[in-house]
């Protein structure tokens, strides 16, 4: 839990009232997604900067608009 409030921090989910699971959730696939592409990248020899394989959580509207 104290991983998650770390992450959280001063994002839009850091609020206890904007942590909804579907949310949370969204975040979450949001940021496996962009870390898993970044891994493949590397495997692959491009070079991808350190902040690219830890994403911070995004406002909604930029998840939604990644997730669809």
């Amino acid at each position: 839990m104290g991983a998650f409030n770390e992450w959280v921090k001063g994002t839009p989910l850091e609020p206890l009232e904007t942590r909804e699971v579907a949310a949370v959730a969204k975040q979450l696939l949001s940021g496996a997604s962009v870390a898993l592409r970044a891994g493949m990248l590397r495997m692959q020899g491009i070079p991808v900067p350190e902040a690219v394989l830890n994403p911070a959580p995004l406002p909604a509207d930029q998840v939604e608009a990644g997730l669809s």
